[in-house]
């Protein structure tokens, strides 16, 4: 064989081992995707984890959005399954933790938001889970899940009338305030708030959160919404418009007494 002919052989060899090794390199960042995505179907999230970490690395080195974002989707899967775990056997902050590192993972991913939520409302550290659902809801949104959207305030709006029904009253109106700034249109939110108030001696903003909730309950306005309406109005010195509102009580529950106060502002 002549030199040149050695030469051109020899070359062929490198690009060959060259192509190889970069095909080599692909495959085997697909493969431990893969390798985690098979573990995470057989329900192995620590093991199906590690593989996903380890997938993200090698994307990251290799420049490979495509298995990266895969990777980080399954990944925090992964996570929110590992720490649901940790939460359901009591350990509330190791959950927490893990939930913040799958959002960190991906922060698209909703349910560990509200994995979040729901350890802290475990721990009774209520007004900050209020927060939080209401955060999961938004990001539930994001991810256009509207049946996620209605559950998770469902669940801050029940905490915040848990929470007064307790007759914690200030952090009933902490809980409902933070309520109001994301999503202010509940008018079982306002009932409580304004009842909240009420207790604490705060009648100008209790009035003004009871005519809110019968305003956001359009035609459909509960009775005792009407009954501590006017309530409120008879204790600002309302009399008269106190006295129409209390007539206005049509259920059995509150007909009577509203019937006799109402009287006795009229009389």
């Amino acid at each position: 064989m002549s030199f040149r002919g050695i030469m051109l052989f020899v070359f062929a060899v490198v690009l060959l081992g060259s192509t190889t090794s970069v095909m080599s390199q692909e495959a085997t960042t697909a493969g431990t995707y893969n390798e985690g995505l098979a573990l995470l179907k057989a329900k192995d999230y620590e093991g199906g984890l590690i593989k996903m970490e380890k997938a993200i690395e090698m994307a990251t080195a290799d420049s490979n959005d495509k298995i990266l974002g895969l990777a980080q989707k399954n990944g925090a899967v992964a996570i929110y399954n590992i720490a649901n775990t940790k939460r359901k056997a009591g350990a509330h902050d190791e959950a927490i933790m893990m939930y913040e590192k799958g959002i960190a993972m991906n922060p698209s991913y909703s349910s560990n938001y509200e994995g979040v939520a729901r350890a802290q409302e475990a721990k009774g550290d209520k007004v900050t889970a209020v927060k939080s659902y209401i955060l999961a809801a938004q990001k539930a949104a994001e991810e256009g899940k509207d049946s996620k959207v209605v559950s998770r305030y469902k669940k801050a709006q029940t905490l915040v009338g848990k929470t007064y029904v307790a007759k914690d009253y200030e952090k009933a109106i902490e809980m409902a305030n933070a309520y109001n700034e994301a999503k202010p249109d509940n008018a079982d939110v306002n009932y409580y708030l304004s009842r909240a108030l009420a207790e604490s001696g705060d009648l100008p903003s209790a009035l003004s959160a009871m005519k809110k909730a019968v305003e956001l309950s359009g035609d459909a306005v509960p009775d005792k919404f009407t009954f501590y309406l006017a309530e409120q109005l008879e204790k600002s010195g309302n009399k008269a418009e106190a006295a129409a509102t209390y007539r206005k009580v049509s259920e059995e529950k509150y007909k009577a007494q509203a019937e006799y106060r109402a009287g006795q502002l009229e009389g």
